[in-house]
């Protein structure tokens, strides 16, 4: 029995020895009175290192200055079972986790031991660690992440800039709210999952052009070149140059916008489809033509005042010298009646010749036309000398006088077509305005009227000329401007719409919608002003400009009302009689 006994404790032994797992035995104090092989490896200490003390006077480091290290060792002290994982140093100062397990058992003798267990999760607890910080990273990138797709979501619903995104197949997949809005739409579900044709048509594309579409057959309608621009992205993955863009948007209204598309790329660089972007340039586009109006303005304007200046000197001596014709002829006249009336003999032959009659009634009167002339080609020269004179910024202008040379300037664009009647009141005087600018809106209106006229008589519409009446009046401190005509007039339909930029009538090459955009522009905007039109179809029409005119307070610069007026009233009185104006330089109009 005895021997049975001892060969079982061998084999336990070996058994022990031979596990990977580290084994110690305790006595019911916690002190070691065994361990095997495993735990002197993992631990470093030997056997004899270990016996007759706790498991917790081997250990060193952060561990030991844990409530978790006191209560471990407390339940060893007083026998009790533990279940613990922590991390100490090996004898040589290596960092060891150990997952630890106590179990109480009772011997053949009836006495209480510890049995434990001891096993090395070093690399467990880094693999651990290694995924917290790797879960720590993901949740930290996927935080990221989704606050900068919240940051994009609220950068792309705000710009606006137009951004819409489609898979291969060109079926919309999303878009920003900016293009929504251009498409008169309210949200995505409208759009995503269908291709273009699907949509309900509320924008009309009427020209693509620019670099981009040279990559395209020359014969495609603007709507399929915007299709073909994206399928160009999807066959070569490359993005398009910029297209310019013109659309007729749902009210009617139109816009000019600038187009790119670009390849979407996916995560490991497929292709999966294709963004479009689209800024709206209406507004640029508008200033950029007001500047360019402006820049001709002041050129004309330049070349005026040089034709004027040029002008300006030999008719000014040759009304002198036909002023001292004139006296001098009336001083010789008497003296060759006198001569003629001699006895034949007496008289001079060269003077009996001459029919001294007829040259004493005709002369005069040819040389009173040449001084008419002159005065008429001297009021041309002031007109041009005063058109092409823009002011510099908002200053105080003789309105009536503006309008004068203004109206003189365009003469030959009405002349064949309409009479024009000049109503301007004295008490007008000057008002703080943009003399260039104000000048501008008048030749626009004044052009279109004529224009309108000359369509009519051209169509056989009219056969006597039309009339083109302005009128100035003040009203307290507001400055009315009525430029009125017996034209065709406007639908309901074209008068909503006249001050739309590019809106027009005409034809290609007569008019770009651009002239009556820019005098809204002008007296609304920059003058602070209001412009209308009234007018129906048959009965001509009427624009009502007005525009804010102080009156001059005590101690002011600017001259009180009517000052200047009266020279410009009587002008206005006989304008229709007068003399040709500079036809060539008159500014490129629109309508």
């Amino acid at each position: 029995m005895l021997l049975d006994s001892e060969n079982e404790a061998n084999v336990l032994s070996l058994v022990a020895h031979a596990i990977d797992t580290g084994m110690l035995l305790c006595g019911p104090d916690g002190r070691i009175e065994w361990v095997n092989a495993e735990f002197t490896r993992t631990t470093g200490y030997e056997a004899a290192e270990v016996v007759g003390r706790r498991r917790t006077e081997l250990m060193h480091g952060p561990f030991t200055r844990t409530d978790a290290f006191q209560r471990l060792d407390d339940d060893l002290a007083a026998g009790r079972e533990v279940e613990v994982e922590f991390m100490s140093l090996t004898k040589s100062g290596r960092p060891l986790w150990s997952e630890l397990r106590m179990r109480r058992v009772i011997d053949d003798a009836g006495r209480m031991r510890l049995v434990g267990s001891e096993r090395d999760i070093t690399i467990r607890r880094q693999a651990q660690e290694k995924a917290r910080v790797t879960v720590r990273k993901a949740e930290s990138l996927a935080s990221a992440l989704r606050q900068e797709k919240r940051l994009l979501a609220s950068v792309l619903g705000t710009i606006p800039v137009s951004v819409w995104w489609k898979n291969t197949d060109l079926r919309f997949v999303g878009c920003n709210q900016a293009y929504l809005y251009s498409r008169g739409l309210t949200s995505q579900a409208e759009i995503v999952g269908r291709h273009e044709e699907q949509l309900e048509v509320t924008t009309r594309v009427t020209a693509v052009t620019g670099e981009g579409v040279a990559v395209l057959p020359a014969h495609l309608t603007p709507r399929e070149r915007l299709e073909g621009l994206e399928r160009y992205v999807l066959a070569t993955g490359e993005p398009t140059n910029p297209v310019q863009v013109n659309v007729v948007m749902a009210d009617g209204s139109r816009h000019q916008g600038t187009f790119v598309f670009m390849p979407h790329l996916g995560a490991h660089g497929e292709l999966e489809g294709v963004i479009g972007v689209g800024t709206d340039v209406t507004h640029v586009a508008e200033l950029e033509r007001q500047l360019a109006q402006a820049n001709r303005l002041e050129a004309i304007g330049q070349l005026a005042a040089g034709i004027a200046h040029e002008i300006n000197t030999p008719v000014q001596f040759i009304a002198d010298n036909t002023r001292f014709l004139t006296d001098a002829f009336a001083d010789i006249l008497p003296a060759l009646r006198q001569l003629a009336a001699l006895e034949p003999e007496e008289a001079p032959e060269a003077l009996r010749a001459l029919d001294l009659e007829f040259i004493a009634e005709e002369v005069p009167g040819a040389l009173e036309q040449s001084l008419e002339g002159l005065a008429r080609v001297t009021r041309i020269v002031r007109a041009m000398k005063d058109f092409s004179h823009p002011g510099e910024g908002r200053a105080d202008t003789d309105v009536n006088r503006a309008i004068e040379s203004t109206v003189q300037v365009a003469r030959n664009e009405w002349k064949y077509v309409a009479d024009v009647e000049l109503d301007l009141d004295a008490a007008v005087g000057k008002v703080p305005c943009y003399e260039g600018e104000l000048k501008q809106v008048v030749l626009n209106i004044v052009i279109n009227a004529a224009q309108a006229l000359g369509e009519q008589r051209d169509s056989g519409e009219r056969e006597s000329p039309g009339r083109i009446r302005i009128s100035t009046r003040r009203l307290g401190e507001r400055l009315r401007i009525e430029i009125a005509d017996d034209g065709p007039g406007m639908t309901p339909e074209v008068k909503a719409r006249v001050f739309d930029p590019f809106f027009t009538t005409k034809g290609v090459g007569v008019g770009t919608g651009q002239g009556l955009s820019l005098a809204h522009s002008v007296i609304v905007q920059k003058h602070g002003g209001a412009i209308d039109v009234e007018t129906a179809p048959g009965e001509g029409a009427r624009f009502v400009i007005e525009i804010p005119a102080p009156l001059s307070r005590p101690g002011d610069p600017a001259a009180g009302p009517g000052a200047g007026a009266a020279e410009g009233s009587a002008a206005g009185a006989d304008f229709a009689d007068s003399a040709e104006a500079a036809a060539d330089a008159v500014p490129e109009h629109v309508s």
